[in-house]
């Protein structure tokens, strides 16, 4: 679940995390034993992070330009 971490950065800090973040999970995903970025190093195990953060990015984005769409579900019925 998307939880709108990275809501507060500019379009143009997260176009670059975006790329990093891809070039890490590309790596990762293609056969590389590990990733280093920012003084982390990642692996096959951390894929759920990777994606997740992408995920995170992704939103923010989408945010950001006006091209989210969000859906509300509504319980009408009496209780």
């Amino acid at each position: 679940m998307v939880e709108g971490k990275f809501v507060a950065l500019d379009v143009s800090t997260l176009t670059l995390m975006q790329q990093q973040w891809l070039q890490c999970l590309t790596a990762i995903s293609t056969g590389h034993q590990q990733y280093s970025m920012a003084g982390r190093s990642f692996t096959r195990a951390n894929l759920g992070e990777v994606t997740d953060t992408l995920a995170e990015i992704s939103y923010a984005l989408k945010l950001n330009s006006g091209n989210l769409v969000r859906f509300t579900k509504v319980d009408m019925s009496c209780q």
